[in-house]
């Protein structure tokens, strides 16, 4: 199989004030190129949690849509993730995404299946006040 440059805009980071918070925002349409991407600087990030409970904050600014190769590719690596830690994701859209629907559909589908709990919020502020007390519960349990 041919490797095609990476497609999608993507940015990945550590919160600077949370520890066990990664803040993802995606948009455009992402190829399996751009999910090797994601899984190797997620995994780097993650490797640095020692397995404590994690969450992340989702900005699919603009829209997301991956190609069926890059949805496989990202199901791999989470399903992968869930098992060191990963216990929320709350994901929001600005005013100029596209494909919201169908973005909510997929999104939600492959959490639901990987065992993720999500929650879709209005913005920045509201995705990381959820994702914090989950990491919290998760934490006391």
């Amino acid at each position: 199989m041919r490797d095609y440059p990476p497609h999608g805009d993507y940015s990945i980071a550590l919160d600077p004030e949370h520890d066990r918070v990664v803040r993802l925002s995606a948009s455009g349409s992402v190829n399996v190129e751009m999910l090797r991407i994601h899984n190797d600087s997620t995994n780097a990030i993650v490797d640095g949690f020692g397995g404590q409970p994690y969450g992340m904050v989702c900005n699919f600014n603009g829209g997301v849509i991956m190609t069926p190769e890059a949805e496989q590719a990202w199901i791999r690596g989470a399903a992968g993730r869930v098992a060191r830690g990963w216990c929320a994701v709350a994901y929001y859209f600005d005013d100029t995404a596209d494909y919201k629907t169908l973005v909510r559909a997929r999104i939600t589908s492959v959490l639901d299946e990987i065992g993720v709990p999500w929650f879709e919020a209005e913005d920045a502020a509201e995705a990381l006040s959820w994702v914090l007390e989950r990491i919290g519960n998760a934490t006391r349990s």
